[in-house]
């Protein structure tokens, strides 16, 4: 339960060998490339290894081809395909041929046929015309406009009785009157922009559309069979071409990809002196084995560098945790993820979250049914959240046999209790003497996983040799003391034990926050820096004036957050109570549906909204005091064969 230790690896070789050494990280999918420039070394005097990939023009080509067959490229193993790089190019060139007149035919008689529908709409709306469209068309004197126009525009036609043209409408469907005019030849430019300021849209007959709409509409029909047979024939010819070639095809899309991948890896390698170099990051543990792959390859080397002297890059990340705290790493990367040097939360999270969601929200029935919608969540859909969900699930089933309740019923688990040896269930969460209690344990144990928080940012801190956060700030060690201080001194005096003396106050809360408020330059000397109030001692007491005033309240603030921990146990508990009044009201034959539908309703409102109280706890009243999330993550060089 930590972060994965990585190896700073540098492969380096005669410039002959780039580009087989480029293809072998490629195929360990464990190496993620750093920019040269990240290297003080390579700064100057080094040239980027850039050019064109010579696999992306063939890429088009097989991804133009996979258009024409009408799939989706995906990933084959290539290990077996029987052609050398060289003959690829001709094969992809006399399989193109093949599909690129049987692609040119499908398309023109999709167009076709798109045409041909669109023209049968269109004449089905003027079939009420019985004139043959070859006498309409051959007047020379005379211009004839088909097309339709807005039901709103109809009426304004009438503003233009004195204008020479003739209209007749055939049809309206409510929204158009399918229609057409007509007027001289000398008139038409005159009477097309009064249609056009009508936003009358014209429609065109094709030429093949001959004789009346009627005889037309018939012989569209016809050659439209006709068309479709063939385009059948032509769908079919094209499956048959993928079928024959459908495996070699993948395969040579398979490894077309992976060697443009590993090719644009160049542009992370550049040329010292002759020789290549690239640099990146593996897994510490997959050194061994990564150094293998390259043993056959003589003039190239790889060795591991030391992480102290790369001091400017930022060394990503991989969260290493066992099977329970794994599926909690979903949260922690949504605020961010740690620094290399840095703690890893994950545990930290599952522990609080599985344990607060199971006191906030516990049930024995409930919690089973949630466990087992996100076993079926994760089974079905593979949702991270469901494996979250039967681990919060099992906690709130724990609880709810500390607070007896089953789906609601509070005394269901009475007889097993007596059994054991108990006179009644450990915690009545209803009961009046146990509500202050409840709020009491919520706030100490907001207390003691805030104390927790300061303890790890302590740790990291001193773990950076930033003494300024380990040692001074509010969540450091003068944090800790003063907030310990004041809890403590709250509770005795709430015991009847005062233990504010002098010594007390001056060397537990008054130093503290002394030393809180000088923690800028205090750190600044420990770190033997210059420039103790770079803006002025004024300013720097005026600004960390409020800034007291500000981390006081937050303390405070943060405390009483807690206390939601006791209101949704409570809440809950309420709830639950509602929804048997209401079974009880409506009799026994519909009291079943109420239960049933009050459980399900409290499940996924009130889980919700634990569910999010509870990270609004982690994120804001845990993280906020030692996570700083400026880690980058691992992400290994791997080939997208998805297209």
């Amino acid at each position: 339960m930590s972060i994965t230790k990585m190896a700073l690896v540098e492969i380096q070789g005669e410039e002959k060998y780039l580009d087989e050494a480029l293809r072998r990280v490629a195929k360990s999918e464990m190496f993620q490339p750093e920019p040269f420039t990240s290297f003080s070394e390579y700064a100057a005097g080094v040239t980027a290894m850039e050019g064109h990939n010579p696999y992306s023009d063939m890429l088009r080509k097989v991804m133009g081809i996979a258009d024409t067959f009408e799939v989706t490229l995906q990933y084959k193993d290539f290990a077996q395909l029987d052609l050398s790089v060289e003959e690829i190019p001709p094969y992809i060139d006399q399989l193109q041929s093949r599909v690129s007149a049987l692609r040119e035919e499908k398309k023109s008689l999709e167009n076709l046929a798109e045409a041909h529908q669109q023209t049968l709409t269109h004449l089905r709306h003027i079939i009420s015309l019985h004139v043959n469209f070859d006498e309409i068309f051959s007047r020379h004197f005379l211009k004839v406009r088909f097309g339709r126009l807005p039901v709103d525009s109809y009426p304004k036609l009438s503003y233009y009785e004195e204008k020479p043209f003739v209209f007749y409408s055939f049809d309206n469907d409510g929204a158009y009157h399918w229609c057409m005019y007509l007027t001289a030849d000398e008139d038409q430019e005159e009477i097309d922009g009064i249609f056009n300021a009508l936003f009358f849209e014209r429609m065109w007959i094709p030429d093949y559309a001959h004789g009346t709409p009627e005889k037309a509409i018939e012989s569209i029909q016809a050659e439209m069979a006709e068309k479709s047979e063939r385009l059948k024939e032509v769908r079919e010819q094209i499956k048959q071409v993928y079928r024959e070639e459908v495996d070699k095809f993948l395969m040579i899309y398979s490894k077309l990809q992976f060697l443009s991948d590993a090719y644009d890896l160049r542009r992370n390698a550049v040329i010292l002196r002759g020789k290549f170099h690239i640099l990146g990051f593996i897994p510490e543990k997959e050194y061994d084995e990564f150094m293998l792959s390259f043993l056959d390859l003589y003039k190239v080397e790889v060795q591991s560098r030391p992480l102290d002297q790369t001091a400017q890059v930022n060394v990503p990340v991989k969260l290493k945790n066992n099977r329970f705290v794994r599926p909690f790493e979903m949260f922690v990367t949504m605020y961010g993820l740690p620094g290399y040097h840095d703690i890893d939360p994950t545990p930290f999270v599952a522990f609080t979250y599985t344990f607060l969601f199971g006191l906030m929200f516990g049930d024995l029935g409930q919690g089973l049914v949630i466990s087992l919608v996100g076993w079926l969540m994760w089974k079905l859909k593979k949702m991270m959240l469901g494996r979250i969900m039967m681990r919060i699930g099992v906690s709130s089933a724990v609880f709810g046999c500390v607070y007896g309740s089953v789906f609601g019923f509070e005394h269901l688990l009475d007889p097993v209790y007596k059994m054991l040896g108990f006179a009644e269930k450990p915690i009545e969460v209803m009961a009046p003497a146990t509500t202050t209690n409840i709020l009491l344990v919520a706030i100490g144990l907001g207390i003691f996983i805030i104390l927790l928080s300061m303890v790890f940012n302590i740790i990291l801190g001193l773990k950076q040799k930033n003494l300024e956060r380990a040692l001074f700030s509010q969540n450091g060690l003068a944090g800790f003391i003063f907030y310990g201080a004041v809890i403590y001194a709250a509770v005795g005096t709430l015991t009847g034990m005062n233990v504010m003396n002098p010594i007390y106050v001056i060397f537990l809360i008054v130093i503290p926050l002394l030393v809180i408020f000088l923690k800028e330059p205090l750190g600044k000397m420990a770190a033997k820096r210059k420039g103790l109030f770079e803006e002025g001692v004024g300013n720097f007491i005026v600004v960390g004036f409020f800034e007291m005033f500000e981390i006081l309240l937050s303390f405070i603030s943060n405390t009483m957050s807690f206390l939601r921990v006791g209101g949704f146990i409570l809440s809950h508990a309420g709830m639950m109570a509602v929804v048997l009044t209401l079974a009880e009201m409506v009799g026994a034959g519909a009291s079943p549906l109420v239960i049933v539908i009050g459980n399900v309703f409290v499940m996924c409102m009130e889980g919700l909204i634990v569910g999010i109280q509870v990270l609004r706890l982690e994120f804001y009243e845990m993280f906020s005091r030692f996570f700083e999330a400026e880690g980058d993550p691992y992400e290994p060089m791997k080939v997208s064969y998805q297209a």
